[in-house]
């Protein structure tokens, strides 16, 4: 049928005059037809309101009330069905859009964008504040149109409307192998950001601590301390009782300072790995809060460090860095950084915001280069046990102790 012989036919349809078989084709039509469909549906719609399908002009033009209601029953249906397409339609291409959009929100700029910028800090923070842990980071900005990805046991999604959501992987080296402690969600809505800590089990175990030698000293204790021998004792006793089997990770600090190649002189001997430097930076023997002069130093609690090989998109080289000049630049191009991103660092900081304290510590490590007063060493518990024979040696604390795995494995992978 089409559409003047639909209109010759079209009072006989509203008047319920028609058969079965050409109701069938008259509707056909009209499926089909938008314009006939609109002009139908106006027509019908405009004798609503007047509560008259038609003027009863006799009583063969007469539609009975059933009729009436089944018409306009349709014709609703049809509008309704019409208007919900059209609504899935805009949901969808505003969702699409909107995707798109956020994404040029979040990743213009390559190096400058807000993501790559958001997820390089939390790295490098968490990488300097937490001894023995890590993010790994992306290695170069994200795509420009990016709405998802993955990477490890991270990932991070860009949701329609200017929100991004972000799940970084926080692992620790314990021997030879990365061990996930937790995860760091990141969730932003155009400058505001929600910071939620996802430990495995639910804590993390913060039990890797140090002691600078000028806080040492100014609480008036030393090496012959009996409480410093005391507790030193207890930790090598531990050592000397776990199984042969066994691997662990263990911070220690000295007496002084050293540069890092004298570290890796003292500990050369030693089947041993070294995984982080707890640093100077000025500001350890004189902490923000006076009455955390005499307390240890550990995760997000005064101790500032860096890992003997970062692994985050700043780093100077792929190869790792054996002076202790190539370990500066790196720190310092690291901090200057987080300096220009502040304001991100000082929200995503574990620990209160005034005693981060970025420029000072930079300007310290700029003017008296890196001196360590402590190490963070993972490898076989009998040779974490030798180390009681360095004078420089004090405060030991063992950390993490996991079974052997203190080799190379030739071939290894993950399924998911």
């Amino acid at each position: 049928m089409n559409c003047d012989e639909f209109k010759k036919v079209k009072d006989d349809y509203l008047r319920g005059n028609t058969s079965l078989a050409e109701e069938q084709e008259i509707e056909a039509h009209l499926k089909n037809c938008p314009d006939c469909r609109e002009a139908f549906d106006s027509e019908v719609s405009a004798d609503e309101k007047q509560q008259s399908v038609l003027p009863l002009m006799n009583e063969k033009t007469y539609i009975d009330e059933k009729l009436q209601q089944k018409i306009l029953r349709r014709a609703k249906y049809k509008n309704r069905f019409s208007t919900a397409v059209f609504l899935l339609a805009l949901f969808i291409l505003l969702s699409i859009g909107g995707t798109i959009l956020s994404s040029l929100y979040y990743n213009w700029g390559g190096e400058e964008g807000r993501l790559y910028r958001t997820q390089k800090t939390a790295a490098l923070l968490t990488e300097f504040t937490f001894p023995n842990v890590t993010v790994p980071a992306q290695t170069s900005p994200f795509p420009l149109f990016l709405s998802g990805a993955g990477w490890g046991h991270s990932s991070l999604s860009i949701k329609p409307y200017f929100a991004a959501r972000g799940s970084y992987a926080m692992q620790k080296r314990i021997g030879k192998e990365e061990y996930v402690i937790g995860h760091l969600e990141i969730n932003q809505f155009f400058s505001a950001m929600n910071m939620n800590w996802q430990w495995k089990e639910n804590s993390f175990k913060n039990t890797l601590y140090f002691y600078h030698p000028n806080q040492f000293s100014e609480a008036g204790a030393d090496k012959t301390d009996p409480d410093i021998i005391g507790h030193d004792e207890e930790i090598w006793q531990a050592l000397d009782i776990l199984p042969e089997g066994t691997v662990g990770e263990m911070a220690v600090s000295f007496s002084r300072t050293f540069s890092m190649e004298e570290i890796k002189e003292l500990l050369s001997d030693y089947d041993l790995d070294i995984t982080w430097y707890a640093v100077s930076t000025g500001l350890e023997a004189d902490p923000y809060y006076p009455q955390d002069r005499e307390d240890p130093l550990s995760a997000f609690r005064g101790v500032w460090g860096i890992s003997d090989l970062s692994r985050n998109m700043l780093s100077l080289s792929s190869v790792k860095p054996d002076a202790d000049s190539r370990h500066k630049e790196y720190l310092l191009r690291s901090m200057e950084f987080l300096m220009q991103n502040e304001s991100t660092a000082r929200k995503i900081f574990r620990g209160e915001p005034e005693t981060l304290q970025l420029s000072k510590r930079y300007e310290y490590i700029k003017a008296n280069g890196i001196n360590v007063y402590g190490v963070v060493v993972t490898g076989p518990v009998k040779e974490l046990l030798k180390l009681s024979d360095i004078n420089e040696i004090h405060s030991p604390a063992l950390g993490e102790v996991k079974l052997w795995n203190w080799f190379e494995r030739s071939f290894q992978g993950e399924m998911y």
